[in-house]
């Protein structure tokens, strides 16, 4: 079976490790995916414009491209070697783009029959105004997917 996996640099190698308590891992086809939400760059250029009134100097934007594919590839590294650790596999991707969109639409490309995602970890100081919610990225791919989703919810992938 091919299963689509949603790595973020927080939670990666625990939602791997609590994922093969769930599904063994071995023998599955696994592709992990980690999307660099490029909607923060343009969030960051407004912040700055609004505060210093100049637009953010296109070397520094590449600087932030740069470190953003730097820490995914360090999250997809982390996240193979819990994978080669529980004894599988696993092609990674590197997206870019409203995260969402590109796990779902990953998912139909590479014919997967599962996506996994984590919902987002709560704040650690107590809950914040209003309901509890997964998270904008596992919500959208929960309502998008073209394959079941499984999601793990932030509580159990950071262990409290």
């Amino acid at each position: 079976m091919r299963v689509l996996i949603g790595v973020a640099e927080q939670e990666g190698a625990e939602l791997l490790s609590e994922l093969d308590r769930l599904i063994p891992l071995r023998g599955n086809e696994l592709v992990l995916a980690h999307v660099i939400d490029t909607g923060v760059r343009g969030e960051i250029g407004l912040e700055r414009t609004r505060h210093l009134s100049r637009p953010m100097p296109r070397w520094r934007l590449r600087q932030v491209g740069e470190a953003e594919q730097e820490a995914a590839a360090e999250a997809l590294d982390e996240a193979r070697a819990v994978v080669e650790r529980l004894g599988a596999s696993a092609s990674s991707e590197i997206g870019e783009g409203e995260p969402g969109r590109i796990l779902s639409s990953l998912a139909g490309e590479r014919g997967c029959a599962l996506v996994v995602v984590a919902s987002r970890l709560h704040r650690e100081d107590g809950p914040g105004p209003g309901p509890r919610s997964v998270g904008h990225t596992a919500r959208f791919v929960l309502d998008h997917s073209p394959c079941p989703v499984l999601l793990i919810r932030g509580e159990a992938v950071s262990g409290s």
